[in-house]
């Protein structure tokens, strides 16, 4: 049983190729090659953005997380930008709703981030119920006042089919680049250490890791 015509590019010349000069043929083959090679970058571009994504809330994942900190570090060693780091744990939730509604819940907050925060703020899923923002060109005390707003906005955040209104406990770590840092693990485990004093004091208030 005779193919239907191929969609690809040499479907369009394929029935003329014996008419076709040898300068003719060439320059066809490196046109139909130029497609290929935009399709192929095109379909390269769109797995390796999946590889980046979260898929349940769309926010970046831990490698897109790990990829963008590591990034911003070098451009704060190089012009001493402030770069800094929250963490967010939403806790507590597991004992209120099923696990259908647990989706809900994480998405709808991956949501309350994304229209909280500035263009230039980055979120990430990093963990089951752990989120990261990163907030370039702002110092510890801006990032502070953000988690704080952050917390605000979570504390009564709509859930679809949840109750009308979901208190969240949000645990909060703050921290940011330093001078003597010699990588951006620094920053995280600081930030870590803030976030699991809140968690340990079950407050939904941001925790900044002192100063030393």
């Amino acid at each position: 049983m005779s193919q239907p015509p191929s969609s690809t590019p040499s479907a369009h010349w394929l029935a003329d190729i014996d008419s076709l000069d040898r300068e003719d043929l060439i320059e066809r083959l490196r046109s139909m090659a130029a497609q290929l090679d935009r399709a192929e970058g095109r379909e390269r571009a769109r797995v390796g953005q999946q590889v980046l994504i979260d898929e349940l809330t769309g926010l970046g994942n831990r490698r897109d997380f790990v990829r963008q900190l590591d990034t911003l570090f070098s451009q704060h060693r190089r012009n001493d930008l402030p770069v800094s780091l929250i963490l967010l744990d939403i806790v507590q939730y597991l004992n209120h709703h099923g696990p259908s509604a647990e989706d809900r819940v994480l998405r709808a907050f991956g949501d309350c981030l994304r229209e909280t925060l500035r263009g230039m703020d980055m979120s990430f899923r990093i963990a089951d119920h752990e989120f990261a923002v990163i907030l370039p060109d702002t110092p510890v005390a801006g990032a502070s006042a953000v988690a704080d707003k952050l917390r605000l906005a979570a504390a009564y955040f709509l859930v679809e089919d949840v109750e009308a209104t979901t208190t969240y406990d949000v645990s909060v770590g703050v921290d940011a680049f330093r001078v003597e840092d010699e990588s951006a693990d620094a920053v995280v485990q600081r930030a870590y250490e803030a976030l699991d004093e809140s968690r340990a004091a079950q407050a939904d208030w941001g925790e900044t890791a002192p100063e030393k």
